[in-house]
């Protein structure tokens, strides 16, 4: 199992396991696979993980925060073994056909805000980290490109607080 993060809930109970791995992204400046603090960087765009090493991948609310995340899912494609599933959460527009790109870089590397820029709470930089793409539908088709079957779960349990219209996890399974 690898996950995208190496904090919260989702963490401190997989973290137990001895087949379990965890990263944070700490900025462009570290190598993918090196560590900071004694935590494993990964840029999920270069990640350091061997090809078909890994059986489950979980991300929750990562992928809007990266520049390209279509090359991040390709990566995560890469290290899954067949059969293998990547179970995410990205902010999510039902009735979109489009992606929302927010922000960008463009061919020399400067960032670029298409749209006024957005940034979601992060323990890791105090001013946030700038959401890149807000989903659509597109999302899927291009999933699909790379190689993975996508099931879509509504989820939805007053009792343990999860309510609202875009409660949703997404399932990517590796066909191949």
């Amino acid at each position: 199992m690898y996950n995208t993060e190496s904090r919260g809930a989702i963490h401190g109970v997989l973290k137990l396991n001895s087949r379990y791995i965890s990263s944070e992204f700490f900025g462009p400046t570290f190598q993918s696979g090196s560590f900071v603090g004694g935590v494993m960087h990964q840029d999920l765009m270069t990640l350091s993980l061997a090809t078909e090493s890994v059986a489950l991948v979980i991300s929750s609310d990562v992928f809007e925060h990266i520049p390209d995340p279509y090359k991040a899912h390709e990566q995560v494609f890469r290290v899954l073994r067949p059969g293998g599933r990547h179970v995410f959460t990205v902010p999510f527009y039902q009735t979109e056909c489009l992606d929302e790109v927010r922000s960008g870089f463009d061919p020399d590397g400067q960032l670029t805000h298409y749209k006024d820029p957005i940034f979601h709470g992060d323990p890791l930089r105090e001013e946030g980290a700038l959401v890149f793409t807000i989903f659509g539908l597109e999302m899927l088709v291009k999933l699909a490109k790379i190689g993975f079957r996508t099931n879509l779960w509504k989820l939805r349990d007053a009792g343990t607080g999860i309510i609202g219209p875009n409660a949703i996890v997404f399932e990517a399974q590796k066909l191949s």
